[in-house]
């Protein structure tokens, strides 16, 4: 699985829409670095969080993904396009927030909810479906991707 591109919106430290583009890097392997507090885990939240509906490391969880950056009128939102086997997918996934709403001056809870795309035609959406669906695509749970496609910064005590 290559990850391709990356699109997240009030999501973790980026308030605004933030685009990581893994296709300018012309390589196998990517390493993300940059200054403490720079969002580098963000991104693998992002990443893991597309994919399965949870966070790269074992001290978060979905619920804190929403920006604290974000307005209420905001979207929370991960989108990332992959490729597996030759074929591109892309997963649309949002975790349940609270929004303002359409009318008046209230709050409203948007649901949590996913889709998956394969070469841009919908095959399944339902939160639990997209991440079960992507279990049986790349043949990897969510605890077994985390180890073998990444490590993040909080997890590295817990490894040695």
């Amino acid at each position: 699985m290559k990850p391709l591109r990356l699109k997240m919106q009030a999501f973790g430290s980026y308030g605004k829409e933030t685009v990581v583009d893994f296709e300018k890097v012309n390589q196998n392997l990517f390493l993300i670095t940059g200054d403490t507090g720079a969002g580098k885990t963000t991104i693998f939240d992002a990443i893991v969080f597309a994919l399965y509906g949870e966070t790269s490391g074992s001290s978060r969880n979905a619920a804190m993904l929403r920006s604290l950056y974000a307005s209420l009128s905001d979207p929370t939102y991960v989108k990332l396009r992959f490729s597996f086997q030759q074929i591109t997918y892309e997963i649309h996934r949002n975790p349940a927030y609270e929004r303002a709403a359409l009318r008046g001056n209230k709050t409203t809870m948007e649901k949590a909810d996913a889709h998956l795309y394969r070469e841009g035609e919908l095959m399944t959406s339902g939160y639990e479906e997209v991440t079960r669906a992507i279990t049986r695509l790349i043949g990897l749970d969510s605890d077994q991707y985390r180890q073998i496609a990444m490590l993040a910064q909080g997890d590295f005590q817990r490894m040695l």
